[in-house]
């Protein structure tokens, strides 16, 4: 009774990926995986102090067979090529789906594998597939402290630009050399020579 609860679901719940009804549920395997961290030490020995916990896999293989469309004849066809077609849509469309068993209930996993065999020995699909559970990162929200948001003005997230108005230093005009304003008019007026200049140091004249 138990093996015919098995395969045809009697009494329980029908096993199902997704929207694919199984008729039979051959094996239902769940793989429970963490990395589990390792530090060797200078005394030989090896430290594992941190556990990783991986995502839950699961690997289930069954049966669809054309029975429950027609028992004999090529109609029952049409319900094998509605489960490819329906695992085609959840590889090309990465859906997660929900995989229903006699034992548990697997909610949001993706696909990772399907494999789909059929022989000669009779109008069924022998389904192979590997899911992995989808884990979704969880969002959390933080008090920010009443110093960092209610800063002086003009200070926050900017940063202090340089000042560009600041005054420069003062020059002593009677270390400079200023040439005589009237050298020109005296060029032209024969006082002086064209290739010579007067040059005023403090009061002192100078002809150069």
């Amino acid at each position: 009774m138990a093996f015919l609860s098995l395969l045809f679901g009697l009494g329980g719940a029908q096993s199902m990926i997704g929207s694919v009804p199984l008729d039979a549920l051959l094996i239902e395997d769940t793989e429970l995986a963490a990395n589990i961290s390792q530090y060797p030490v200078e005394d030989g020995t090896v430290i594992s102090d941190h556990i990783t916990r991986e995502p839950e896999r699961l690997a289930v293989s069954g049966v669809v067979t054309a029975a429950g469309i027609t028992m004999f004849g090529a109609g029952g066809r049409s319900k094998l090529i509605a489960t490819k077609e329906a695992l085609r849509q959840i590889h090309e469309q990465r859906l997660p789906v929900t995989i229903v068993t006699g034992m548990d209930v697997y909610a949001d996993y993706a696909m990772s594998n399907a494999k789909m065999s059929r022989t000669n020995e009779g109008e069924k699909l022998t389904l192979d597939c590997e899911f992995q559970k989808i884990e979704k990162a969880q969002l959390k929200q933080a008090d920010i402290p009443p110093e960092k948001v209610s800063g002086q003005k003009g200070q926050g997230t900017n940063g202090k630009a340089g000042q560009t108005a600041a005054k420069g230093g003062k020059v002593d005009s009677s270390s400079v050399p200023q040439t005589n304003q009237s050298t020109l008019d005296e060029m032209f007026s024969g006082k002086i020579g064209p290739n010579e200049s007067r040059t005023q140091f403090g009061s002192e004249v100078v002809a150069t």
